[in-house]
């Protein structure tokens, strides 16, 4: 109405005037809680333009994985933060964002300010920013997922290896014992044979031949276990330096008129219980390695022998696989050459049976080491650079005990008296004639049994006149354990001695309750057996091994 004044609510002119400034605080705290959850999140984000390929938004994770200031990362492009070869793929997410708002997630490698590479895990979102399409990318650095990944693999692939050996070594001892069971039967026969006929006549050349021949075949079994470390054969006490000091002059004698050999061998050297002539056979395979790496050019070899700590013995390119060290201290014998060096393609397949450089037939040489070291709970490594040279180490644990003086060593080599009976216990008929053959030429008297209950009825018939009984381990009925076992019961020190097709340390297993004095492998030789007997016969007590 005419000369009304209108009303006012302070409080509500008050509460409209502030309302600027409520929602501008607002505002600023909503960008500070997203600020600091955009630099608090773990991951990376980063926005580029999708025509310019400039970055235009990044975060403190970002810039922390690339090594870069968030003003440098600014200045830079989606070229400067990706490897040249991973690019295509970069930027054929960027042409796909055009018409997507959004991708799954990708894996792509990103670039370091020092240019350093690392794999990362991106989710890529199309945004419109103040008119321009933007390509949004939130990055997680999957470094440790990989190697995670690679590690899992690689123990994989080392279980499946270890299970392939496993099994070829249980084939390969199978075929071994009956292989040398049959080899048996031919070399007895011929080495009867050939002491019967005089020599220097034809048909002495051709027995002799023939056993020759035997003899290699006996020696590719050996191989063949060798390679899958079930070859042992006597251990003994050896000062390791000292063993290839003694081998040395027969190498010098073989050694290329180009090679120049250096060692470095203390004395006293480092003990391992080891067999001597394996380990003579890993430092000659060695060595001539060597030797075929420096070819006709002119080189050296430094031959040396040292004690490492466990936490010493490298672990790169080291065998057997899955190997670790479990003793304190290792005999380190290394073989170091001015040779050709190895390609990195062909380092892994060193140990690889026949796997070679030079031509078809050779390549034995370092599967021979690396099986005598699975025998010898060792290891062997490899250093090399292509045209620089090559280190090859064997490493092997070193023994608490010293080695024994030669009088003891005398004492232990003392003869038996031939002559007494013999028992002896083969279910093989071809074979247990041969043994009777061998028992009879060294002086004994026999009686053979062809089974384990055959033999307790000889041994109570003639247990008087028995003094040592040579046993088979695998027979029908009763075995060769529960055979010696059945003896005991009847005679408990009545020495014996237990043959078998297999291996030592394959025949050699299990808890029982009677244990032979000495073990003999198949193929023996008379000198061999008479050997075995004497050894049992000493009154050395029966122990388990």
């Amino acid at each position: 109405m005419p000369g009304k004044k209108s009303s006012t609510d302070p409080a509500a002119e008050c509460a409209q005037a502030d309302a600027p400034a409520q929602a501008e605080a607002a505002v600023a705290q909503t960008k500070t809680i997203l600020s600091t959850i955009f630099d608090g999140v773990r991951d990376g984000i980063l926005c580029a333009d999708v025509d310019s390929k400039r970055f235009t938004i990044a975060n403190k994770a970002i810039c922390r994985m690339l090594g870069y200031t968030c003003a440098e990362l600014l200045d830079r492009g989606v070229h400067d933060v990706h490897p040249a070869e991973d690019l295509p793929q970069v930027l054929a997410v960027f042409d796909q964002l055009v018409n997507n708002e959004m991708l799954q997630s990708g894996e792509v490698r990103m670039q370091r300010k020092d240019g350093s590479c690392f794999p990362v895990e991106v989710t890529s979102t199309r945004h419109e920013l103040l008119g321009h399409v933007c390509a949004v990318g939130v990055i997680r650095d999957i470094t440790a997922r990989k190697q995670a990944e690679a590690d899992k693999t690689k123990l994989e692939n080392i279980h499946q290896q270890l299970q392939k050996a496993e099994s070829l070594g249980r084939m390969a001892g199978a075929l071994a014992h009956h292989f040398n069971n049959k080899l048996m039967a031919v070399m007895g026969n011929l080495e009867l044979a050939i002491d019967d006929v005089p020599r220097g006549t034809a048909l002495a050349v051709l027995l002799n031949n023939a056993m020759q021949a035997s003899c290699t075949a006996a020696e590719v079994s050996q191989q063949m276990l060798t390679y899958l470390g079930l070859e042992h054969g006597k251990h003994e006490l050896l000062d390791l330096a000292e063993a290839c000091r003694q081998h040395l002059p027969i190498l010098l004698a073989a050694r290329p008129k180009q090679v120049t050999m250096q060692d470095d061998l203390p004395c006293p050297g480092p003990v391992i219980n080891a067999n001597a002539h394996q380990m003579q056979q890993v430092l000659t395979n060695l060595v001539v390695n060597a030797w075929d790496a420096i070819g006709d050019r002119h080189g050296s070899l430094h031959l040396t022998v040292s004690v490492v700590a466990a936490a010493d013995v490298p672990a790169a390119y080291r065998r057997p696989i899955g190997w670790q060290p479990c003793d304190p201290a290792y005999a380190c014998l290394a073989v170091a050459d001015t040779g050709c060096g190895i390609a990195d393609k062909d380092i892994d397949k060193l140990f690889d049976p026949f796997f070679s450089t030079k031509f078809t037939g050779r390549g034995l040489g370092l599967p021979f080491v690396l099986g005598i070291m699975r025998s010898h709970n060792g290891a062997i490594t490899v250093e090399s650079e292509l045209g620089r040279g090559s280190i090859f180490r064997v490493f092997l644990p070193v023994a608490a005990e010293e080695v024994p003086c030669a009088l003891d060593r005398m004492a232990s080599e003392r003869e038996i008296e031939t002559g007494g009976t013999v028992l002896l216990v083969e279910d093989d008929a071809s074979v247990r004639y041969v043994a009777s053959a061998m028992l009879v030429s060294c002086g004994f008297v026999v009686h053979a049994a062809v089974d384990g209950s055959q033999a307790l009825a000889l041994f109570r018939q003639h247990k008087d006149a028995i003094c040592c009984v040579l046993c088979n381990l695998t027979m029908p009925g009763m075995d060769g354990w529960q055979t010696i076992a059945a003896l005991r019961q009847i005679a408990p020190d009545i020495p014996v001695v237990l043959t078998s097709g297999y291996d030592e340390d394959s025949a050699m297993v299990g808890d029982h309750p009677a244990w032979p004095q000495v073990f003999l492998s198949k193929p023996y030789h008379t000198k061999s057996l008479r050997a075995a007997l004497n050894q049992a016969m000493l009154g050395k007590p029966a122990k388990a091994y």
